[in-house]
């Protein structure tokens, strides 16, 4: 089904990352399809329990200068528009300290200025850019947002616009701007090594939109002529538990409730051996549980999805060999655009989540600096996967996922190519500005896209070239 990790926080980036916080689970395959600026959400906040009081003394003004441009070669009659895209964005972060005073109190606040290079010709819909009626992205879209923050010794409590990442809900970040969420968070660190975090959300702004939107699925949220259905959800809330130590074991649970549609549990595990001096081995595995709730608006879910693996990482190199096996008539599904910026399933890729009804598949992941070849500065990935889907065990009725549905396709096979190659410069006036290729390939057998199917489930090329740089104001 259709679907570089930055070294380190482009924007928004931490105050510090001293303290030994438990740190919060990330998805195993971070390093193999991710363009995006807003990574470790969580760190961040975890510094920002430990900084000195003071309201200006702990504030800063950061900004992003990030020009990308995407196309997407799609092969198939299904979809007859070829995606394109070229946008240059502006984001502010403003992030304060705390009062001095028993309860902390701060504020974060955001705006952005997206303006169109290209898209016109109908070649728009890569989602850089908002569309009009008629399918053409717009020349410009802004907005901004504010959360107002209170810290109480090892609580820190947000309420507004913001970020959230964690299993259950995540805002996608893999376009120009990152998607956010309204609501109220939660986060406790009062036990060493154990993180805490509840919320509950009512809104999202999505990434290529100014104003916000109800909740809806990646796959549950169209019918079978891919137009937008009236299966949306008033809020989603969650509780979650990390435990971790640094370098060791790792476990992760949570449970959500997307109110009208499903209730979504996670289990995570990981652990880190060191073999040797040279030898790091990395073992991991996640499972979600997701049922139909309420309303039941997208009809009946039974959906069990289990994703493992491990990762090898000896002289600056990780290879990772992930499986991944969906059991269940429905695909697994998603809030829409969490897209693959935190989704934890082992194998979700570039253009493909392999996340299909029935589905296995195995992915093969290699990834190096490049530092053996004098480029330290330079990232290098390649990754591929293979899946096999049953098409034919979707209920053809199905309210929110029966126009996947195929008779033919039994043994549904798919497989995608992923290169990647990172460059940020190390030092000089242009410190951290870094430039990103992708390139993934993805390619279908007979059955894989239903006849009703038109979300872009088939064979297709897709380029991205991004070009970020981060600038600290104060």
């Amino acid at each position: 089904m259709v679907a570089l990790n930055a070294n380190r926080c482009l924007l928004l980036c931490p105050l510090g990352l001293g303290l030994l916080f438990a740190v919060p689970a990330q998805a195993d395959n971070a390093l193999g399809q991710k363009d995006n600026i807003f990574t470790g959400v969580n760190d961040r906040q975890a510094v920002e329990l430990g900084i000195a009081p003071g309201l200006v003394e702990g504030a800063r003004l950061d900004a992003l200068v990030r020009n990308y441009y995407f196309q997407r070669d799609n092969h198939s009659d299904l979809v007859p528009r070829d995606p394109t895209e070229w946008a240059q964005g502006f984001l502010l972060s403003f992030r304060s300290g705390f009062t001095d005073t028993p309860v902390g109190l701060g504020l974060d606040a955001h705006a952005f200025l997206g303006i169109k290079l290209d898209g016109g010709g109908g070649s728009g819909g890569a989602g850089l850019l908002p569309l009009d009626s008629s399918l053409k992205p717009g020349d410009m879209f802004s907005s901004g947002g504010a959360a107002l923050k209170l810290r109480y010794l090892d609580t820190l409590v947000k309420a507004g616009d913001q970020l959230v990442e964690n299993p259950v809900v995540a805002s996608g970040t893999s376009r120009l701007f990152p998607q956010t969420y309204r609501g109220v968070t939660l986060k406790n660190h009062g036990i060493d090594d154990l993180w805490l975090d509840a919320g509950l959300v009512e809104s999202t702004r999505l990434r290529n939109q100014s104003g916000h939107s109800h909740l809806v699925t990646a796959y549950g949220a169209r019918n079978g002529a891919g137009v937008a259905a009236d299966r949306e959800s008033p809020h989603i809330g969650w509780l979650g538990a990390v435990y971790g130590r640094p370098q060791g074991l790792q476990l992760t649970v949570y449970g959500g409730q997307l109110e009208d549609i499903w209730n979504q549990y996670y289990l995570g595990v990981s652990e880190v051996f060191r073999v040797n001096d040279a030898l790091l081995l990395k073992p991991y595995l996640h499972y979600f549980k997701t049922r139909d709730q309420g309303r039941s608006q997208l009809g009946d879910i039974d959906n069990d999805t289990y994703s493992a693996g491990i990762s090898a990482t000896a002289y600056g190199q990780t290879l990772t060999l992930g499986l991944q096996k969906v059991d269940g008539r429905t695909p697994f599904d998603y809030i829409t655009q969490n897209d693959r910026v935190f989704l934890y399933l082992s194998n979700s890729q570039q253009f493909a989540d392999f996340n299909g009804p029935g589905e296995k598949s195995w992915r093969l992941q290699y990834e190096t600096s490049l530092a053996p070849l004098g480029a330290p500065a330079l990232q290098f990935i390649a990754a591929y996967t293979r899946g096999e889907a049953d098409l034919t065990r979707v209920d053809p009725a199905s309210v929110g996922y029966g126009y996947i549905y195929n008779p033919d396709g039994k043994h549904a096979k798919h497989w995608e190519r992923d290169l990647a190659l990172k460059y940020q410069v190390p030092a000089g006036p242009a410190k951290d500005l870094s430039l990103t290729l992708r390139w993934a390939t993805h390619r279908e057998g007979d059955g894989y896209t239903a006849p009703g199917n038109t979300r872009g489930n088939s064979s297709a090329d897709e380029y991205r070239l991004i070009i970020d740089y981060p600038i600290s104001l104060f």
